[in-house]
């Protein structure tokens, strides 16, 4: 009994040990995850990269990767973690290779692999546990699509002052359960913010790329298929058409009301100023395009480049919904859909857009009060560029919420105002935004902000025609833990 008395206590002995070393490499793993994770989210928001950096990866991408990631971040990997509590000790190390490398154009996609190494230890015993972590994350480097960025403000802050910014203006982060990388807030006071709006605007007109002030207004009304003449453009809206075909919708002036809504298959969206109206609906399904406007109804066997060019204000913006007696009535429940699901529509503004009622994407759903896009194929851009489109001049900007605006507003779409800000005007609303929010001011009034991040961002997909930010930059989409070992 003696010896089987001392046998079961040496054994209980080694169970004791043995817990207690899984546990401290258990720790190891946790707190280098954790201390990376930290990391990331403080740098990871967004951060300036040479130029040079981005185009070394189409040369040498495996040199030239762990040099963009100093160059936009510092030190960060090898990342190393040691720690002690009572008679426990742990120590992990973080390291990060490149995994694959899509060219996007203007930017690169990467993927690069994460692997965190650790052992736990105790004071009395030699003996060290090992356990090991395999991961991927997620980057973009380079001119980055603005929808890329959760949320963005345009002047320079320290960590500690961007939590004071959430915090003094009621802003917060809506998480999903599973997300590593939690969204934060980018700030700096210049590179980021695109304030010339010619890519898009030349996509519309379906002509070369160009500057504001570039185009005549010969040049002009030819790319709009309008008359010839030297005279400017016209006030009104007009559906671009050209050799090319079909190309966005050019409205030239302030529109006093602008609403998106579904219909069926089809995607409408209504202009209004002074007492006139424009109403452009069209089925990608079936290839078909219905255009009405005060001058006659036209009908196309195509459909537009769904980019939206107004310069000017928009006074009222806003989803709706196609009444009994076919007219587009503002959406006031937060629930019907604006965008059809398989459209991606960007709208540029030059001057001041004011939004009015919800704007639902087609497929979303809420789940714990918490809206996922991901089974969405709807995406919504709305871009205002400070700048007069044609002549270049600089004018006023800026986006709002406004007064009359429902409470509980709900915004499924990347937002960017490249000056004049973003505001909420009136008192007592909760605005919720499915997308991202770009600014160079933010004007809160004492109303709340929940940003939830479009998951798709995450993965890497964006609109089609979304801005670009002004330099190169560097920014983590993702983090995933793909195994974790145990020796």
């Amino acid at each position: 009994m003696i010896h089987a008395s001392g046998i079961h206590l040496k054994i209980n002995g080694f169970r004791k040990f043995a817990v207690l070393l899984d546990c401290a490499s258990e720790n190891g793993l946790k707190r280098g995850l954790h201390d990376l994770t930290e990391r990331l989210e403080a740098a990871g928001p967004l951060a300036a990269v040479a130029a040079e950096r981005v185009e070394g990866l189409r040369v040498s991408p495996a040199a030239e990767f762990p040099l963009l990631l100093e160059n936009a971040l510092g030190a960060v990997f090898p990342r190393v973690v040691e720690e002690t509590l009572e008679e426990m000790t742990w120590e992990s190390r973080a390291t990060c290779g490149l995994g694959g490398l899509t060219d996007m154009g203007g930017y690169f996609r990467i993927s690069a692999v994460l692997r965190i190494e650790a052992s736990g230890g105790l004071s009395r015993v030699k003996a060290r546990r090992l356990s090991v972590l395999e991961g991927s994350l997620g980057l973009l480097a380079g001119r980055l699509p603005m929808p890329a960025i959760p949320l963005f403000i345009g002047k320079d802050m320290t960590e500690g002052q961007k939590s004071a910014f959430l915090g003094e203006n009621g802003i917060r982060f809506l998480s999903r359960p599973g997300e590593v990388l939690r969204p934060g807030l980018a700030a700096a006071a210049e590179g980021v913010l695109p304030d010339d709006p010619g890519p898009v605007v030349a996509k519309a007109l379906n002509i070369g790329i160009f500057r504001p002030g570039d185009l005549t207004p010969a040049r002009l009304r030819e790319a709009l298929g309008l008359e010839p003449s030297t005279e400017p453009v016209p006030a009104g809206v007009t559906l671009i058409q050209n050799d090319l075909g079909l190309g966005g919708v050019f409205v030239q002036g302030d529109l006093d009301e602008m609403i998106l809504a579904t219909s069926g298959d089809a995607q409408v969206i209504a202009f209004r100023a002074d007492g006139a109206e424009w109403i452009l609906e069209f089925s990608p399904a079936r290839s078909r395009t219905d255009y009405r406007t005060p001058e006659g109804s036209f009908a196309y066997d195509l459909v537009p480049l769904p980019i939206v060019i107004v310069n000017g204000n928009i006074e009222s913006l806003g989803g709706g919904y196609v009444a009994g007696d076919g007219r587009i009535e503002p959406a006031l429940d937060g629930e019907t859909p604006s965008v059809l699901s398989g459209v991606n529509l960007t709208i540029v503004s030059s001057d001041k857009i004011t939004i009015s009622s919800h704007l639902i994407l087609q497929g979303v759903r809420w789940q714990d009060g918490v809206p996922y896009a991901k089974d969405s194929r709807a995406q919504l851009v709305i871009y205002s560029a400070g700048r007069d489109v044609v002549s270049g001049e600089e004018v006023g900007g800026g986006i709002a919420v406004g007064e009359g605006a429902p409470a509980d507003l709900k915004l499924q779409a990347s937002i960017t105002a490249a000056s004049g800000g973003f505001s909420i005007e009136g008192s007592g609303k909760d605005v919720q935004i499915l997308g991202a929010l770009h600014a160079d001011g933010y004007s809160g009034n004492g109303n709340a902000l929940a940003i939830a991040r479009d998951e798709r961002a995450a993965a890497g997909e964006f609109p089609e025609n979304a801005p670009l930010t002004a330099a190169p930059q560097l920014v983590f989409t993702s983090l995933k833990v793909l195994v974790w070992k145990e020796y």
